[in-house]
């Protein structure tokens, strides 16, 4: 599983940083120096915004759900090797469908094809989360909340399948039906995941008091209002309830409530609660901003509040808490970056939805020059918390208890399957039968394993303490030092 939800944040930081960031940032400084939102290919800037939105924020949501809600129900994964075939089918369909919007290629028949491959994928990410048999936590809000985000990411996919019918061989969706499909997966499918997780992770992080359940009914029913109201092209009142939705959320999650006591900030930047709590007032920002619709402008700034001001923030705040724990509990590369990306995202967010209407609507020239700008500070932001991602997935996972706690009565199978670099330590120390077999008795101790290869048990243990004291965690070796 672990490997599983590596794979997926490989696979999102990649479309974060090339597809999504990079080409948004250079479609940005075009339309700055032209002056115009016409001086870009369409098709270029929904081939941007779906790399986005479904790239990297859809690959962590699926990656991150199929890791963690199964455990949240008390139950588990129903199959990993068809988690793998989501992830494969998933990239590659993004990546196809980006590709055909920059590159015009073959788009009558990349667009339907990804579009119902990536159906198929939120209807087994629905499959894989619902175990077959009851659970002890049923209808808890982030349960609620999440399984009523799972049904936002389908009806999506549902609409992409009809939007992509209605393009006739086009390279890009029409302009209205693509406008729904990203309205239903900001505001059915990401905000009820968003408040789901968060009442799980953040309740529990920044130590805030019981989600209120009847905020959560009362969300839930405005986030349906404003979904069958966009579809139908009410959009007046699509935009009430996201508002009616968001207010509901945050007041039952008490997000702008004290903590009750002090947030939980070991081997992270202590300043993560703040943006943490800055990203739910972005969003609030975004569905004030949606009221407008449409003037020119406001969609894109109030878009981008709730995908980089919320989302992004979000999990440039909460990602660098739990991610490298879910990792087999490695630390964090560098606390630095995650504070850097934190502010710069902000700072960059702050500028791009200040300026976007201002520019736009022609209100103030100089806000031209400020756009480009949003997108360097924006894009500066990205690489720094990919990076400081990327560095964490690839350093080695450290050991967070002393090395003196291995010992001869340690089981063979906990260590090779929790550690798997010990399996070449144990074979060049003496106990070759590792070297033949793939699967370890769960009882053998490395004290029977050792005579049984006719290795020393005192060598064998000696070696295993060696390894290990070379990756202890930081915080393991600072209560060391302490004793």
């Amino acid at each position: 599983m672990a490997r599983l939800l590596a794979a997926f944040i490989a696979a999102g930081l990649v479309y974060l940083v090339l597809p999504g960031t990079v080409i948004g940032a250079w479609n940005l400084i075009r339309i700055s120096s032209h002056r115009s939102a016409g001086s870009v290919s369409s098709a270029w800037i929904q081939a941007h915004g779906h790399a986005q939105l479904f790239g990297w924020v859809g690959t962590f949501i699926i990656g991150i759900s199929l890791y963690t809600f199964p455990k949240f129900r008390g139950s588990a994964l129903r199959s990993i090797p068809i988690g793998w075939f989501m992830l494969a089918a998933w990239v590659l369909a993004i990546g196809l469908r980006w590709y055909a919007g920059v590159a015009g290629w073959n788009g009558a028949v990349l667009l339907p094809a990804t579009a119902w491959t990536e159906l198929g994928v939120a209807a087994l990410l629905l499959w894989q989360c619902s175990p077959a048999g009851p659970s002890h936590r049923r209808n808890e809000p982030l349960e609620m909340w999440i399984f009523a985000g799972f049904g936002g990411l389908l009806g999506a996919m549902l609409w992409q399948v009809y939007a992509a019918a209605l393009a006739g061989g086009s390279d890009m969706l029409p302009a209205g039906p693509d406008h729904v499909l990203i309205s239903l997966a900001l505001w059915a499918f990401c905000l009820p995941v968003v408040f789901g997780y968060s009442a799980r992770f953040l309740r529990v992080f920044l130590n805030l008091g019981a989600t209120d359940r009847r905020g959560v009914l009362l969300s839930l029913g405005f986030t349906s209002l404003a979904a069958v109201s966009c579809a139908l092209d009410w959009q007046a009142v699509a935009n009430a309830g996201n508002l009616c939705a968001v207010i509901c959320g945050v007041q039952a999650l008490r997000i702008f409530e004290p903590s009750q006591r002090p947030p939980k900030t070991a081997g992270v930047d202590p300043a993560y609660p703040l943006f943490a709590r800055v990203s739910f007032a972005w969003l609030v920002v975004s569905a004030v901003l949606g009221l407008a619709f449409p003037l020119p402008g406001v969609v894109g700034a109030s878009r981008h509040a709730f995908t980089v001001g919320c989302l992004a923030t979000l999990i440039f705040a909460i990602g660098p808490r739990i991610l490298p724990t879910f990792l087999n509990s490695r630390e964090l590369w560098s606390i630095r970056l995650m504070r850097a990306s934190m502010v710069s995202l902000t700072a960059g967010c702050f500028l791009r939805v200040l300026a976007e209407p201002l520019a736009y609507n022609d209100w103030l020239p100089l806000a031209w020059q400020l756009l480009p700008v949003s997108a360097i500070v924006e894009t500066a932001a990205v690489l720094l918390f990919a990076l400081n991602m990327a560095m964490t997935l690839a350093s080695k996972v450290p050991s967070w208890f002393q090395p003196d706690q291995v010992t001869e009565r340690t089981t063979v199978y906990w260590l090779v399957e929790s550690y798997p670099a010990t399996r070449r330590v144990l074979i060049d120390a003496g106990v070759t039968t590792l070297s033949r077999v793939r699967r370890v008795p769960q009882t053998l101790t490395l004290g029977e394993a050792a005579l049984a290869d006719g290795a020393s048990p005192d060598a064998l243990v000696q070696r295993l303490r060696e390894f290990f004291a070379t990756r202890l965690a930081a915080t393991a070796k600072r209560q060391m030092n302490r004793r």
